[in-house]
């Protein structure tokens, strides 16, 4: 049986990497289509400081960070099997992320990787 802090963490993580990879991969869909980023809820989407790196560039740093969001199943994978691994790759694939939230101006990421980092710390000792 989970310690249901373990469980938490690994469905936040699993959360987490299919909420970005789905929510990325329409806007940057859209964005190579029709050349320019979509308008969401009024604001233009993923428009944050690596816009001004051209719309090419946008599209290439978009689905970097659309890889680095799936690689964090394979860290719930591991978090799940009470593996050390899991928790340290999730750590250091969040302070990547943190590059990628700031870059596309994402306001939920830290909303969702803090309560991330406070559960590995809460859990941490249930890992081998």
């Amino acid at each position: 049986m989970h310690n249901p802090f373990v469980v938490a963490l690994t469905v936040l993580i699993v959360l987490d990497a299919l909420g970005w990879t789905l929510g990325v991969l329409p806007i940057l869909r859209y964005a190579l289509r029709r050349g320019e980023l979509p308008m969401t809820f009024g604001f233009r989407a993923l428009s944050g400081p690596f816009e001004a790196l051209g719309l090419n560039a946008l599209i290439v740093a978009g689905l970097v960070y659309v890889a680095i969001s799936l690689l964090k199943l394979l860290a719930a994978y591991w978090t799940w099997n009470l593996r050390l691994d899991g928790p340290i790759l999730e750590l250091i694939l969040l302070a990547i992320s943190a590059i990628f939230w700031y870059g596309f101006a994402l306001p939920f990421g830290p909303v969702v990787g803090l309560p991330q980092i406070l559960l590995i710390v809460l859990t941490w000792k249930s890992f081998s």
